[in-house]
């Protein structure tokens, strides 16, 4: 496997290692959501200080969790363009390859005497 196959390989890893991670944070914040709408209920039926304090505590902990959800997603979206920019640039070399032996064989044409390739009627063919 070639040096840029392996960086390939490592920017698609980092691109499913950060949409994993943006994934799981969004799970989380999802799931502290249905515990402050738990802890709201159950404030509408007891009543008390220290569910108001916690279901406070949970919502502000939902609010930084879905700030930290974005920032992944920017990052994600950073990498996953990084990432086009990669496999654009190997699928360019791959056609460099070919575009080489196109020169190649130019160049062997162009070391054939003139006179041989000259077709019947006398002009080049």
């Amino acid at each position: 496997m070639s040096v840029v196959e392996n960086l390939l390989r490592l920017h698609r890893r980092e691109c499913e290692d950060r949409r994993r991670f943006a994934a799981e944070l969004a799970s989380l914040a999802e799931r502290l959501r249905s515990d402050a709408g738990r802890v709201r209920a159950e404030m509408k039926t007891d009543g008390g200080e220290p569910l108001a304090e916690r279901c406070e505590k949970l919502e502000r902990s939902v609010a930084e969790l879905d700030g930290q959800v974005a920032a992944a997603r920017a990052a994600l979206a950073a990498a996953e363009e990084q990432l086009k920019l990669y496999e654009r640039a190997v699928a360019d070399r791959a056609g460099g390859t070919a575009l080489s032996d196109r020169r190649l064989a130019r160049r062997s044409r162009q070391s054939i005497p003139p006179a041989s390739r000259l077709g019947p009627s006398g002009y080049d063919c």
